[in-house]
Parts: C-alpha cells; sequence; structure tokens
C-alpha cells in the first residue's frame, strides 16, 4: 500500500476494505481499489458486486467514524485501510 501526501492530506492507495448493505444481510470484501476513484464510483461499483440495482444512486457510510463520505472526493483520502463500509441508497427531497 502506497500513501501519498496532497496539499488536501493523505490518500490510501490500494485500499482494502469490507461493505455492508444498508439491510446487514449482505457483506463483501474488497482488496487493491483505486484509492483515486471517487467515493460515488466506488459506490456504484460495489452496489453492482452486491447485486443492487444500479439505477439508484448509491453512497458510502464510514462505520467506525459514523459519517456519510463525500461522494466527489477520492476514496482512498476519507478511509482507512480496512474500513467498514455501508452502502446506502442516497435520497434527495424535493
Amino acid at each position: 500500500m502506497t500513501v501519498t501526501r496532497s496539499p488536501g492530506g493523505s490518500l490510501a492507495d490500494p485500499l482494502r476494505f469490507s461493505v455492508t448493505d444498508v439491510t446487514g444481510f449482505r457483506r463483501l470484501d474488497f482488496e487493491s481499489v483505486d484509492g483515486h476513484r471517487t467515493a460515488a464510483d466506488v459506490a456504484l461499483s460495489v452496489a453492482e458486486a452486491m447485486d443492487l440495482p444500479t439505477n439508484v444512486p448509491w453512497s458510502l457510510r464510514d462505520e467506525s467514524r459514523a459519517r456519510m463520505l463525500d461522494q466527489d472526493r477520492p476514496l482512498g483520502s476519507q478511509v482507512e485501510v480496512g474500513a467498514e463500509l455501508v452502502v446506502v441508497p442516497r435520497s434527495h427531497l424535493g
């Protein structure tokens, strides 16, 4: 694994993490994920791997920090290797 320093902080690449769907019934482990990919891009790939509908926008939540990840930022700048994530459908009001 490489951790690089950028003006915004560090970025882990490649990433290894586990993802559970929002119901808690499915869990998958992911390895060698490009840490430069945006959280939105990774969330869609995770949803596809879990056979979730890909016509729904998905987000990732970091369980250890109890926070939603920024969709537009690289995943490797937001989570640590070995993170426990949850994939959740993104809902929009209005």
